[in-house]
């Protein structure tokens, strides 16, 4: 069943225990997509969306959010691909310099 999701970005850093998310940072971009049915889909938009924020922002380090809309249903194997880290939404971060 198609659904509708939001990206946007989330200044953060991959450190050597995981990773540190500005929550309160401000966000490069956003972007909703209306229509889409499977992890594929969402894999695929969140790779265009964040190849598009790296190519107008090459310098920063991010994670990107994916929303999904109230009362669509999450494709099927959603959960799964995001405990996995297979969605690609730290593909942006950098590794935190050691002070």
């Amino acid at each position: 069943m198609p659904c509708t999701i939001t990206l946007s970005t989330i200044p953060g850093r991959k450190t050597p225990f995981g990773m540190t998310l500005a929550l309160m940072g401000k966000s490069l971009d956003r972007r909703t997509i209306e229509v889409v049915s499977t992890v594929n889909d969402i894999k695929s938009a969140v790779a265009d969306f964040g190849k598009a924020v790296h190519q107008a922002h090459p310098d920063e380090s991010f994670y990107i959010s994916v929303s999904i809309a109230k009362g669509c249903r999450k494709p099927n194997g959603y959960d799964a691909a995001q405990n996995k880290h297979e969605l690609g939404q730290e593909t942006y971060m950098k590794m935190e310099e050691p002070e």
